[in-house]
């Protein structure tokens, strides 16, 4: 599986649309194999999607992104969560444990600040996650 973290310095970008660059890493069992990074500065909005849908990738972890750019790689097989917020390493561990979701926000850095969801986003909340995470358990 392909994920593309669109980035601002080591933190996951606020918008897709502007990102200067996008993380992709390639995941087998829940294992990095593959990592890059690609510079997005000189494309629009419209390479950019073509980027991600032509190299594969299956899913678009990010912050803000409008309709129209969710419709395009909804239509193009890429799921999308969006409205996270985030160092982008530790968006991608709680990625690959299998408890982020829209509207994520991790606030600090190694594990010495708080994840939460934020109040107002779609989605139910996944209280047994919440609860293994103030707890310290290992997804």
């Amino acid at each position: 599986m392909k994920v593309a973290i669109p980035l601002f310095k080591d933190r996951v970008s606020p918008r897709f649309d502007v990102c200067p660059e996008i993380w992709v890493v390639e995941l087998k069992d829940g294992e990095m194999v593959n990592q890059e990074k690609w510079k997005m500065e000189s494309l629009n909005l419209y390479q950019r999607l073509d980027q991600l849908s032509s190299k594969g990738v299956d899913k678009l972890i990010c912050g803000g992104i409008d309709s129209l750019c969710l419709y395009h790689l909804g239509n193009s097989g890429i799921d999308v969560i969006h409205n996270v917020a985030g160092e982008a390493s530790e968006v991608l561990n709680l990625f690959i444990r299998g408890v982020l979701r829209p509207g994520f926000y991790c606030n600090g850095k190694r594990g010495k600040g708080f994840c939460t969801w934020r109040r107002g986003f779609h989605g139910r909340r996944n209280v047994d996650a919440e609860r293994k995470m103030r707890e310290g358990h290992n997804l």
